[in-house]
């Protein structure tokens, strides 16, 4: 009780610059009397994406089953939990909060705990394969010497990941900066009052952080500390940044660190080699964009008579809107498809696709009605949320109904189509998105995280196959080229059809 009171003090004194505050005493202070809840409402004011942060930076860690890895700054233990339940491997978690500690038993009490300071970690030297942080350097005194301390424990070869938050730029620096300044404490506050003041901390400590470590001097800290293969992944339009490297092994095999990186894999088939006008190519998505626009054509098929204006606003609108804003936006979260154009230019893009598509809308639903503005409304949003990566328009289903459904109702609706064909023409739709998912997924999976394929297949006869990069990609890659095509000639066939006829 007494040292809960010394916290709120210190906060108090902090406020009215009385007491000055270090990195590493604000952690005891914030993180103070929050634990039971800071999973949960750690996930609301975030709109879901502290957990898809979390979830990539597992993700970028691979251990196999017999490693073991160490979890610093553990916190109630979500990601110790997900590399053991994702890998299956050993996870030790540590953390200097008492409270956290607590919570992360009561809730998986199979994950050892220890409580210490990631400045000094009590753990020998190259005792763990593997080890991850989150939200971490914010809250040392000596960012670089903590790293060092970090890889100290580190096997040769292991990973470090790291997730932290990040100041985006351009445009949406000003609304994360409304968001941290006024959204979360306000909303915090309808919690409790630490949440508030949790609130109020967050968005100028991150300010402050990277004022007085930009992110160049975070990587080269990576880098002098024995890290090689450094990646850096910024998603939510940069409010979040993952970084992992791995460990290079002592003495000349570290020179490892200044020789070129081989040349990465394709993103995708129809990703040209990066660079120049290229990226541009790459970022449209062709066939996936053209696949997307068949459903327009598919969903104006269906009125007695569609009008050629229309049907042409509609392509052009989902055109801005998905082959143009969509995926500048998606390109701004990581870097999916390795294009290297501006994050300034890929804001400018989408934000042009996005406003062009709207002002198309509304200019159409001034001629067949303010009925469509509902679909202009919901289409500005899917774009919106999916620049985010919101969870539920990431989802499978999102995506069916988003990138499958939503054109055909959308064109049928504004052409004149009636509702039980087009409803069901939708769900066809939905459903050709969804397999397009599903084949698209683990292929996307492979070219872009796969570092080693290794396995082979023994048929009943006795004869074996062995499986490699190209036999996994090459007969869901197949089937995506003929659907698109199948999608595209079938769409135009259906349109034609009652345009010849009359």
């Amino acid at each position: 009780m007494a040292d809960h009171a010394r916290g709120r003090s210190t906060a108090r004194g902090a406020r009215v610059g009385r007491v000055p505050s270090t990195p590493s005493a604000d952690a005891p202070r914030i993180f103070s009397g929050i634990a039971d809840t800071y999973d949960r409402v750690g996930a609301i004011l975030s709109f879901g994406q502290d957990p898809r942060w979390r979830h990539a930076l597992v993700a970028s860690v691979a251990a196999a089953p017999s490693d073991v890895v160490l979890d610093v700054a553990t916190g109630t233990g979500m990601v110790a939990r997900e590399l053991g339940s994702r890998y299956g491997c050993r996870v030790v978690g540590l953390d200097q909060s008492a409270d956290m500690l607590r919570t992360a038993v009561e809730r998986d009490g199979h994950v050892p705990l220890v409580r210490a300071r990631a400045e000094r970690l009590p753990f020998p030297d190259e005792s763990f394969d593997h080890l991850t942080f989150t939200y971490l350097l914010r809250y040392v005194d000596d960012p670089a010497a903590t790293m060092r301390e970090l890889a100290r424990v580190v096997k040769p070869g292991g990973r470090i990941a790291m997730l932290e938050f990040g100041v985006p730029s351009g445009p949406p620096l000003w609304a994360w900066r409304l968001w941290t300044r006024v959204g979360l404490p306000v909303l915090g506050r309808l919690v409790s009052k630490r949440w508030s003041d949790v609130g109020a901390f967050l968005g100028p400590s991150i300010e402050r952080f990277y004022a007085a470590h930009p992110q160049d001097e975070v990587e080269r800290s990576w880098r002098d500390a024995g890290m090689r293969d450094l990646r850096v992944a910024r998603m939510s339009l940069g409010g979040g940044v993952v970084m992992s490297a791995t460990k290079a092994a002592a003495g000349p095999a570290a020179t490892e660190t200044l020789r070129p990186a081989a040349p990465p894999e394709r993103a995708a088939f129809y990703a040209l080699a990066p660079g120049g006008a290229r990226d541009y190519w790459t970022l449209l998505h062709p066939p996936y964009t053209a696949w997307h626009l068949s459903y327009v054509l598919l969903g104006a098929s269906l009125a007695p008579a569609p009008d050629p204006r229309i049907v042409a606003g509609a392509l052009l609108a989902f055109f801005l809107g998905v082959g143009v804003a969509a995926h500048s936006f998606d390109e701004l979260q990581g870097r999916p498809l390795g294009t290297r154009i501006p994050s300034g230019v890929l804001v400018v893009l989408g934000s042009f696709g996005l406003l062009g598509a709207v002002a198309l809308g509304l200019v159409a639903a001034a001629q067949v009605g303010g009925g469509l503005l509902v679909f202009v409304v919901a289409g500005a949003a899917l774009v919106l949320l999916y620049g985010l990566e919101a969870p539920l328009v990431h989802s499978d289903l999102g995506f069916a109904l988003g990138w499958g459904g939503f054109p055909v109702m959308t064109a049928a609706f504004a052409t004149g189509a009636p509702p039980l064909p087009a409803a069901l023409v939708a769900v066809a739709a939905s459903l050709l998105s969804l397999a397009q998912r599903r084949l698209s997924t683990p292929v996307r999976r492979i070219r872009r995280r796969a570092t080693a394929i290794t396995g082979v297949v023994r048929y009943r006869d006795g004869s074996t196959e062995a499986l490699g990069r190209d036999a996994l990609l090459a007969a869901p890659e197949a089937a995506l080229r003929l659907l698109w095509l199948a999608a595209v000639t079938l769409s135009v066939g259906m349109l034609a059809a009652r345009w010849i006829g009359r």
